[in-house]
């Protein structure tokens, strides 16, 4: 173990749980207290200039952090944290502590002559918020919280706030998606009509997951997925299946050459530079026009012209396929994404079609998202449709194809009879 003396300004070790006992030493147990921090921007600084000055920078901005505090704080390097703060929550005050490291860590430091600035996250835990008085069980604690940070986009997150149970079962979550791709996953496929015939003329994919003999729907595990790389290989295995399906389905007398299945993409996903060719390779295999196949694109996941994700959409749109833009509605800048990319069809989401036939200003902003979709030549589909009485005034308001319970719930391709 390395001797640790305490002195203020100095920066301490703790790679170890007795380092970090030794740290602790001399504050009462039930008035320590840790600040864990996480300096992201690191990593972008070895990129760009290299690792060891990577690595001076970080051990600058906790030295600078040492110097602020004195004798207020014990400050640290290592460990699963980059960085943090023992303390006596006791002893002064504790806001101020956490404010005044929190303010130094996002100003510039100076290295070599060169100023840089650390991207951080900070997780605050005290004694009450650990299973244990042991120290580690503390930082660890406060570990959690920085994780809630990086998630929830707040620069300080409290242990207090964080369930130790809900980010294990996040980890065991992420470990039984793993081991699932291409296994348990399913799709199950729900109808799109033409609002004027009620004709079925597609299929939207909707992902399902069997765990022990229980179907999980979306919410449950798609966020999970999206927040590990373990989205790109199910997105992978989605697209592939669902072109599949719809290579079957379009063998039957009864369909016609407008016939589509859409599949929905995050924003990771149009990041892998293989999708298109998938996609190609897939729709070849099974005798799919690309014209069958509606790439599906959240509101939120639509990206600036000039990204990765956008270039693989126009990828997808000279190959044939139709850009669908979904969920439009929950967010702001769609508008001009439909103007910017090429864009060929827009699903307006349920919470502007609910309810519009009683509050004008939902009406009127439908209204004139249809009457814009229409002079671009863009579909518009309005999703959650769930009763007769709703049917009318979507036409009326200019609305092409609907989708929703009123024309049939998601179900496996077995159980779907066109």
């Amino acid at each position: 173990m390395t001797e640790q003396h305490e002195s203020p300004g100095r920066l301490l070790t703790a790679l170890s749980d007795d380092e970090l006992r030794t740290i602790a030493a001399g504050i009462p147990a039930d008035n320590l207290a840790f600040l864990a921090v996480k300096l992201d921007g690191s990593d972008r600084i070895a990129a760009a200039f290299g690792r060891a000055i990577a690595m001076k920078v970080r051990r600058a901005a906790l030295v600078a952090v040492a110097e602020l505090l004195g004798s207020r704080g014990r400050v640290f390097i290592g460990g699963a944290a980059n960085g943090g703060v023992a303390f006596d929550a006791g002893q002064g005050d504790s806001t101020a502590l956490i404010r005044d490291t929190a303010a130094r860590l996002s100003s510039t430091l100076t290295v070599g002559g060169v100023d840089y600035f650390i991207q951080n996250n900070i997780g605050v835990a005290f004694f009450e918020d650990s299973s244990s008085s042991d120290p580690a069980d503390i930082l660890q604690a406060a570990i959690g919280a920085i994780h809630a940070s990086v998630t929830t986009g707040v620069h300080i997150a409290y242990a207090a706030d964080v369930s130790t149970a809900d980010l294990r079962a996040e980890v065991t979550l992420a470990a039984e998606l793993a081991s699932s791709v291409g296994e348990a996953f399913t799709l199950h496929y729900q109808p799109i009509v033409k609002l004027d015939t009620f004709e079925v003329v597609g299929y939207e994919s909707l992902l399902r997951w069997t765990v022990d003999g229980r179907l999980r729907l979306p919410g449950e595990f798609l966020e999970a997925a999206e927040e590990t790389s373990l989205i790109v290989p199910i997105g992978r295995w989605g697209v592939v299946e669902a072109i599949r399906q719809l290579g079957s389905w379009r063998e039957l007398p009864s369909a016609t050459d407008e016939f589509f299945v859409s599949v929905n993409f995050s924003s990771q996903q149009l990041y892998d530079r293989d999708l298109t060719a998938l996609v190609r390779t897939s729709l070849a295999t099974h005798g799919v026009p690309a014209g069958s196949l509606w790439v599906e694109v959240t509101e939120r996941d639509l990206i600036s012209a000039d990204s990765p994700a956008a270039q693989t959409i126009r990828e997808l749109h000279d190959l044939g396929c139709v850009i669908c833009v979904d969920d439009l509605g929950t967010g702001y800048a769609a508008l001009r994404y439909m103007m910017d990319q090429p864009i060929t069809v827009a699903k307006i989401d349920r919470s502007l079609v609910d309810g519009m036939e009683h509050t004008g200003t939902k009406r009127r902003i439908v209204e004139a998202v249809c009457h814009l979709s229409e002079t671009l030549d863009i579909s518009t589909v309005a999703e959650g449709v769930e009763c007769d009485d709703q049917v009318e005034l979507l036409r009326e308001v200019g609305f092409t194809h609907g989708q929703g319970f009123l024309f049939g719930k998601p179900l496996p391709p077995g159980e779907i009879t066109r």
